[in-house]
């Protein structure tokens, strides 16, 4: 296929076509149009096409493929959940298809990515960083003049791994998700390999009567709703919108006994483990609104029944005192889940393995519609990061106690953190050198995946992680070095520059800290000048006005922790750092000046960059890095 501006052409989708491949045909279209200046007509299947033909879905779906490829022969080629099939035949026709397997939760996403990897493989766009869609940033789509599509192939059978999440959050704690940016964030979440959401209950509720839980739906992404405000949706103590029993008035007796001889009731999402584990009526209870839930929310297929946050004292009435806190915990899920299973056997339940909520119980025998999700924070402290072959999680005790709870009959996947944890205030966190080694690891040990944390929107302060996190696993064939050629060309020819500042970066940490005091020993031991003067370079490099504005913002990042970092606050440790958000003097106004572009505190577009500072400084003289164009 040889395109020109002038040329006809078409976007073929199946006449009884879903949400996802009317959404793939639609972003297909409108990226010819921003590269080419073509209008494509999107058309069905029961028509004939056009000069030049994007076939959307496959033999199964649509009846214009069926007639290049058999479905055997489709079959054979995308033989597993979101796979992709991208391929010319003859000399004006290209097929964009993906596996549509129902029985893996496929969600027919396969055809989503084929696009998107066309559109990158074949057509040079980058879809690694999102921003503000009025401002010149973010996603690079290149003007061309002519498209040469000629004999063109790439297949991939499928995912290598299925569970790559990301858990969602706004701002202290849950906050308020009525943000702009919404849209442009789940676009980059589908383009760079995420299929699922983790969030809280009321975030979910929001996306729901917004009309986002459908955009996401359009995308392929699923959802695992509850989060750390389970407990209080599913046996709320003053009813909801759900259910209207006040359970604590009617029932105390479901919630944990206290020392004092009170029962536990929820002030916020603090107090660990709500309930009396060991009630069965408790337990009967909590099944049954989560089955009457379910039935009113029917795009949730995993339920996340987490503890509040925290760690906290257990029920101790006399059958919980028997027992461990994990053996009471593992016990509560587990009764649910096997409840809910005779009514909703296609529904999963993810159990959250935290802090000191941890250990798997000898003997135990878990329902195989359970979910272990593993955060790598014990009580302990938080894992190092860094050693390129993957040593900093695989062969740890983190590793080690999550194969225990595989071996006692669930799935298994991590809670990680790519952006760090909420009180390393969004500070640079080099750890994407060792993402390949892991996600390798995972297959090996049948792992499913992992979800990583994301208070949006941050995504440039933790670009590489992010993008590198989700595109390895879903093709754990990627190095390091391949996502680095896909992030650079974010950056035009200041590319090359910025691959060596991120190499420093990943260079530096080597498993030496946990993430804690990640920026305060990043700025301790990396050559500061030699990175402020790589930017400089690619800077200088760059040949427009967009891939200027990306290097600032990458540059925003690294100035950001380095000034932020530089003055210690004593007396703030364990819980504490959490709630502080001016920590430091801001002398000269930088940090204030950088929040000008923060998309997180407060309802503006901003970037997609977070800078959590709250300062009233003005006075920061004039200077390039922060002249956006």
């Amino acid at each position: 296929m040889f395109l020109t501006r002038e040329a006809e052409l078409c976007v073929v989708i199946p006449s009884k076509s879903n949400p996802r491949e009317r959404f793939a045909a639609e972003e297909l279209k409108k990226y010819i149009r921003i590269m080419l200046g073509a209008d494509a007509k999107i058309v069905p299947d029961t028509i004939l096409p056009c000069a030049n033909a994007f076939l959307i879905g496959g033999p199964k779906r649509n009846s214009h493929s069926a007639k290049w490829i058999t479905a055997d022969e489709f079959s054979a080629m995308v033989s597993g959940p979101e796979g992709m099939l991208i391929k010319s035949f003859g000399n004006n026709t290209i097929l964009l298809a993906g596996s549509s397997s129902e029985k893996h939760n496929d969600y027919d996403r396969g055809t989503v990515y084929a696009v998107y990897e066309f559109l990158e493989r074949f057509c040079e766009c980058s879809f690694a960083a999102f921003s503000n869609p009025r401002a010149n940033a973010g996603e690079i789509v290149p003007s061309k003049d002519i498209l040469n599509l000629e004999n063109i192939h790439y297949c991939k059978p499928c995912s290598d791994r299925q569970y790559r999440t990301a858990i969602v959050q706004y701002s202290n704690w849950a906050g308020n998700p009525e943000r702009e940016l919404n849209i442009p964030f789940f676009d980059w979440l589908a383009k760079n390999r995420y299929n699922r959401i983790l969030t809280w209950a009321s975030i979910y509720e929001y996306y729901k009567k917004s009309g986002l839980l459908k955009e996401a739906e359009r995308r392929g992404i699923r959802f695992s709703v509850g989060h750390h405000e389970s407990s209080p949706l599913f046996l709320p103590p003053y009813g909801n919108e759900y259910f209207s029993e006040r359970y604590y008035e009617t029932h105390p007796e479901y919630y944990k006994l206290k020392d004092d001889g009170s029962r536990f009731c929820f002030d916020d999402h603090a107090g660990q483990w709500a309930f009396c584990s060991r009630n069965e009526d408790a337990i009967a209870e909590v099944a049954n609104n989560i089955i009457i839930w379910l039935g009113k929310n029917p795009d949730v297929d995993v339920v996340a029944l987490w503890p509040n946050d925290g760690m906290s004292e257990q029920c101790c009435c006399t059958d919980c005192s028997k027992y461990s806190k994990t053996e009471n915990y593992c016990y509560f899920i587990n009764s649910v889940a096997k409840l809910v299973k005779k009514v909703r056997p296609d529904v999963m339940f993810d159990m959250l393995i935290y802090v000191d909520l941890w250990e798997c119980p000898d003997g135990v025998q878990l329902e195989d519609n359970i979910i272990i999700d593993e955060s790598t924070w014990h009580s302990s402290g938080l894992r190092t990061f860094g050693k390129p072959d993957g040593s900093c999680l695989g062969g740890t005790h983190f590793e080690d106690n999550l194969l225990l709870w595989k071996a006692a009959g669930a799935r298994v996947v991590y809670y990680d953190y790519y952006m760090g944890v909420y009180g390393l205030r969004q500070r640079l966190i080099p750890m994407a050198d060792e993402i390949q080694s892991i996600w390798q690891n995972f297959a090996a040990k049948g792992i499913d995946g992992a979800g990583t944390q994301i208070e949006c929107f941050n995504i440039w302060n933790h670009l590489f992680n992010f993008f590198s996190f989700a595109r390895t696993g879903y093709n754990t064939a990627l190095s390091m070095e391949d996502n680095l050629l896909s992030v650079s060309k974010l950056f035009g020819k200041g590319g090359e520059k910025i691959a060596e500042i991120i190499r420093m970066l990943e260079a530096c940490i080597n498993g030496q800290t946990t993430m804690h005091k990640c920026g305060h020993y990043l700025m301790e031991h990396i050559d500061k000048e030699a990175i402020y003067q790589l930017y400089e370079e690619a800077l200088s490099m760059a040949e427009n006005a967009r891939f200027r504005n990306n290097i600032k913002l990458h540059r925003m990042v690294f100035r950001y922790t380095d000034v932020e970092t530089k003055e210690e606050l004593s007396g703030v440790e364990n819980e504490e750092f959490f709630l502080v958000e001016e920590r430091y003097a801001d002398e000269t106004g930088e940090l204030a000046k950088m929040t000008e572009f923060d998309s997180f505190w407060k309802n503006d577009p901003g970037y997609g960059i977070m800078i959590p500072v709250k300062s009233s400084k003005t006075n920061y003289a004039y200077d390039k890095w922060y002249d956006f164009e």
